[in-house]
Order: C-alpha cells, then structure tokens, then sequence
C-alpha cells in the first residue's frame, strides 16, 4: 500500500478514495492542483469559506517556498490536508465518494493529449434546498471556468493570465456566488417559494438539479432571469445630483473579494457594468460549444502552424478569421477569452498576432487590454 493509501486508511470514511489520484500525479503542479481541487468540494459551505482560504493560503505557502520538498513529502502534506479537512466534514466526504466517477487519466496521459486540461467539475449532492442551489450555480459556472484552466505543457508566457484563466479567480468567485449571489436569489420570496416546494430536493445532485428544471415549466428561465437580475441590481448607477456612477452596497464586497491581492495570481479590471454581463453569461450552458470552438481552433492550428506541412512558412489569416468569428457567435466576450486561451496554449499565438486581431475587430475591450503594450515607467 503506498504512503498515502497508508496515512488514509483509519480516516473517515471516503478519504482514501479521495486521495487515491494523488498516487498517479507526475509532478508538483499535478498535486497542487488535485489538493486545491479537492478542497473546493470539501469546504464549500458558508461557515466554511473563511477555513478554506487559510487552507489555501497554507498550501499555496508550502509548494511555493524553496526549496521545494520532494514528490512524496508533498503527497504526504496534501494527504494530511485533506484528512483534516475531512474530518471537519466527514458528511462532505461521504457525499463526494457516492458521487465520484471512475478514475480520471493519469496526468501522463493528459499530457500526451495535450497537457493541462482541467476536467469539468463533479456533481455532488446535497440535501437542503438553499446549499443545493449555491452548489448547482458553481457547478454550472464552473463547466465554463475550468474550459479556461487549461494550459499547454512546457510553454510559459511572462504575463499575468487574466482572472478568467485563473484558478484562483475561479475559487473566488465559487465564494461569490455561495455568500452573495445564491442568498439574494433565495431572498426573493416568489423565486425561494416556486422553487424550494417544487418537489422533494433531498439528494438531488447538481448535475440532477438541471435536467429537472429543465424539464419544469418555465422553472430555467425563471432560475436564469432571477440570477441576471441580482447582478443586474448589482451594476453602478449614475447619481442623479452629482452625476458619478455610485456601486451599490453589495458590490462592495464582491469587489474586495475579487480583487487580485499584493502578490496577484491573475490580473483583473475593477468589476462593473460589463464585467457583471461577463459573470451572468456564465451560467449559460455553453461547455459542448466552447469545446467544439476548441476543437476546431487546435485542428485548424495543428495544420496552417505546422512546420513539418509548411516549413517555415506560416499561413495565419486561417487562424486569424477563425479566432475573429468568435466573437459575436460567443456571448459576453467569451470569444474574447478564448482568442487568449489560444495565447497561453498555442505557441505561434504570441501578442504580435493577437494585436492584429484586435485591429481587425470591433468591440474587443478585453482582448485589447490584454494586448496593449505596458506604459513607459518615468
């Protein structure tokens, strides 16, 4: 039995299978991200988040302070975290090993298949109505948040990734979503009251939770109209006496939360009107399309970028067109993010060919800002 199977063995129920994968990481980044993933389900409720951010910090500390200690003395410090966490929530624990899927590839055959993809997120389940709905809310963003966590193997750009590739952004905005968002949505009587007495929610998953309102009647829109409109209540409103735009008392907050910190892992514009059209588009159901997007970009990639087809002659109009139509066939300037997701995974897609986009497109603040060379220090 390895080490970790070893130190998993007399806990709570569940935690082995948990921990399993870690056996199977190839490298320090593999870990990380497994023990972060990890985490995020097992200390996801509201008295929680305050726990799961000193957990974070703590790890993040350990893999980033030199020297780096060896493979094993990092499966050993994760597999003692999640026990920890475990033990906090052993009714977390239970409902993540009932709802696990089979075991995932090893991080040497997603390398092989392109390296660094993050896997959607799994379903869980939950038993009242309230955590039930902050879970499926995460859930459904975060099939688009991990589609933008993927990196390609061995190639590094000196940027800061944008909060949308970020997976810090992504925890963030879980905490967002769970202490703001969800509560508001459940706040509003006739929304709380159409939905929490629909039917019995004790053990609904979030997977399950989607595919029953979307057979309900009407109950999807009503789900997704009420999530636009506590953003929307959200946005800055210009004051009538004084004329400046005024954020209101519960964006406060969310700005503090999302803002990256003194030593920031992504970079991110002060959140306001259309940063908040950004954050209701992800609750769309856009996962199977962003990866046909993806899909077709590689392929077409793969063939005008290849040396061994055009030597040393690139052809980039393809690209450039291909990249260029996704923006208006993606809502909310996704088509934006993923013209960057190509930047950090395709290495012939540097700043020079992404600024040519720009000049070819209309509208694309975000893309722009990325793009725009860094002003003169005096």
């Amino acid at each position: 039995m390895s080490d970790v199977l070893t130190l998993a063995a007399d806990m709570p129920l569940g935690v082995g299978g948990l921990v399993a994968e870690f056996d199977k990481a190839v490298d320090a980044d593999e870990l990380y991200r497994q023990t972060r993933r990890i985490m995020e389900q097992l200390l996801r409720r509201e008295q929680d988040h305050a726990h799961c951010r000193r957990t974070m910090a703590v790890i993040d500390h350990f893999f980033a302070t030199p020297p780096v200690p060896g493979l094993e003395d990092l499966r050993r410090f994760c597999t003692q975290v999640v026990v920890l966490a475990a033990e906090k929530r052993p009714s977390r624990v239970a409902a993540l090993a009932e709802a696990a899927p089979p075991a995932v590839e090893s991080a040497a055959e997603d390398a092989e298949s392109g390296g660094g993809i993050v896997p959607p997120p799994y379903a869980t389940r939950h038993d009242g109505f309230a955590e039930l709905l902050a879970a499926a809310l995460v859930y459904r963003v975060r099939r688009i948040t991990t589609f933008f966590q993927r990196r390609k193997t061995g190639l590094r750009r000196d940027s800061l990734v944008p909060f949308l590739l970020s997976p810090e952004f992504d925890l963030r905005f879980e905490a967002v979503i769970v202490d703001h968002i969800a509560p508001a949505m459940t706040n509003i009587p006739r929304f709380a009251g159409a939905f929490e007495h629909a039917r019995p929610w004790k053990r609904v998953s979030t997977e399950e939770f989607w595919a029953i309102i979307a057979e309900g009647d009407g109950m999807e829109e009503r789900l997704l109209a009420t999530w636009r409109s506590v953003w929307n209540g959200l946005k800055p409103r210009r004051d009538d006496k004084s004329g400046r735009m005024m954020a209101p008392a519960g964006l406060v907050p969310i700005r503090r939360l999302l803002a990256p910190c003194e030593s920031p892992a992504y970079v991110m514009p002060k959140v306001g009107g259309d940063m908040i059209n950004l954050f209701v588009r992800l609750l769309s159901d856009l996962r199977g399309e962003l990866d046909g997007h993806w899909s077709i970009l590689s392929d077409i990639y793969d063939q005008e970028f290849d040396h061994r087809q055009h030597g040393d002659r690139f052809r980039a109009d393809i690209m450039a067109d291909t990249i260029t139509n996704l923006f208006p066939s993606l809502p909310g300037r996704l088509g934006e993010f993923v013209a960057i997701l190509c930047h950090y995974n395709m290495t012939a897609i540097d700043t020079a060919f992404l600024q040519k986009v720009v000049a070819a497109s209309a509208g694309t603040a975000f893309l722009a800002g990325f793009v725009a060379p860094e002003p003169d220090g005096e």
